[in-house]
């Protein structure tokens, strides 16, 4: 019984170990895509702003950002005074 244990933990571990490293090379692959784009495609999507495809769920002043499924707003951070 305790070799069964053993080798559960072991193999539980080892599932962790290669889920994390896989998120870790995709986090790294997605961060050179991104590196990679141009600054204007950083900057918003200002040709599809008056497409009708596209949802403002946005303030004004912010753009979207999506990441495969998920969207979220970014907006400019004011200066510190």
């Amino acid at each position: 019984m305790g070799s069964f244990k053993s080798a559960f933990i072991v193999l539980l571990v080892l599932t962790v170990v290669i889920s994390v490293t896989v998120q870790i090379g995709e986090a790294a692959r997605m961060l050179q895509e991104e590196k990679s784009l141009p600054v204007s495609d950083l900057q918003g999507p200002s040709d599809l702003q008056d497409s009708k495809l596209v949802v403002k769920f946005c303030q004004d002043g912010c753009w979207s950002l999506c990441f495969a499924t998920t969207c979220g707003c970014v907006c400019p951070r004011p200066p510190k005074p």
